[in-house]
């Protein structure tokens, strides 16, 4: 019983809270690019917030219901449709939860807007799990099967949080530990903009912009690097993800927030982003306000979902 794959889309994959604990033997946490989009759908079924998700990337597909699913969908702005038995159209308007029924169709269009949208079931997709965590990065194929166990659950759309443009606002950067070595590449990151690549994806956005200039050093060594770590390679630079190696040679130059890394998930290619410069401490307390805001809306959520 779960969701059987009709059309996956430009590049769905299964994603949860990540690996975490293995990065020592060169293993990347990986997990949802966009953390609170997709716990905002999983509280919306009742979740905890790192149960596993569809993770849809541009344009979400069509899947259809093996058994009565309590499903969420919750993200970037995507046209999403349920095809019911009679080939009656019932729409849907994210983020809410909804139940398909045995037979019926989930068709999701184009994001309209960001990158990504998220599809939870009530007690998670139950696909294998590797180190701890239900995480690939193999794209789902037509005729795939999400299992699932079954269940109902009302309609609930959450008026808050409202949904925000990434590049809207600038992307909050803190020193990388070869910013010593390029001055120049960071007053440029703090006084251009940059359009993400067409070849960006879960494992980093190419910029592109004005070519940067920085002379290379053939003994240096790679070191650890993180998501949202922000690399010179070559003269183009580079924005790590959440599927990025674990150790980098490029020189790191910057770093994105903790609190802008879901930010990062969102962003399409083509977009328009830019950067400015926190100390420390902001990056801390803005870190804290986060998550606090976080807890808070996700506890109201999921109250509202066990009383319906």
């Amino acid at each position: 019983m779960g969701l059987i794959v009709i059309d996956p889309g430009q590049a769905a994959t299964v994603q949860d809270g990540g690996r975490a604990g293995y990065r020592h033997w060169g293993v990347p946490r990986g997990g949802v690019f966009d953390t609170f989009s997709a716990g905002l759908a999983n509280a919306l079924v009742g979740n905890p917030s790192g149960s596993a998700v569809v993770e849809f990337t541009l344009r979400g597909g069509e899947y259809q219901a093996e058994g009565p699913l309590a499903l969420a969908l919750a993200g970037a702005p995507m046209p999403a449709r349920v095809i019911e038995a009679d080939s009656s159209i019932r729409l849907l308007e994210p983020p809410t939860s909804f139940v398909l029924k045995p037979g019926e169709r989930l068709r999701l269009g184009v994001a309209t807007q960001g990158a990504r949208t998220y599809l939870a079931v009530r007690g998670g997709w139950q696909t294998p799990l590797v180190l701890g965590s239900r995480s690939f990065e193999t794209y789902l194929r037509p005729r795939d099967l999400l299992p699932a166990e079954p269940g109902s659950i009302p309609v609930h759309r959450p008026r808050e949080p409202a949904w925000e443009i990434s590049s809207d606002r600038p992307f909050r950067v803190l020193p990388g530990p070869d910013a010593a070595l390029a001055s120049h590449v960071l007053e440029a990151l703090s006084s251009r903009l940059f359009h993400v690549g067409s070849s960006s994806n879960r494992m980093g956005l190419r910029l592109e912009g004005e070519p940067i200039e920085l002379a290379s050093d053939p003994s240096r060594l790679s070191t650890p690097v993180a998501p949202g770590a922000i690399q010179l390679a070559g003269r183009e630079l580079i924005v790590l993800g959440v599927a990025s190696g674990t150790m980098g040679g490029y020189p790191h130059i910057a770093q994105v927030v903790t609190a802008d890394l879901d930010r990062l998930g969102q962003l399409a290619p083509g977009d328009v982003l830019r950067f400015a410069w926190i100390t420390l401490d902001e990056a801390r307390r803005i870190d804290r306000e986060s998550r606090e805001r976080r807890r808070a809306i996700f506890s109201r959520i999921a109250m509202a979902t066990r009383v319906g």
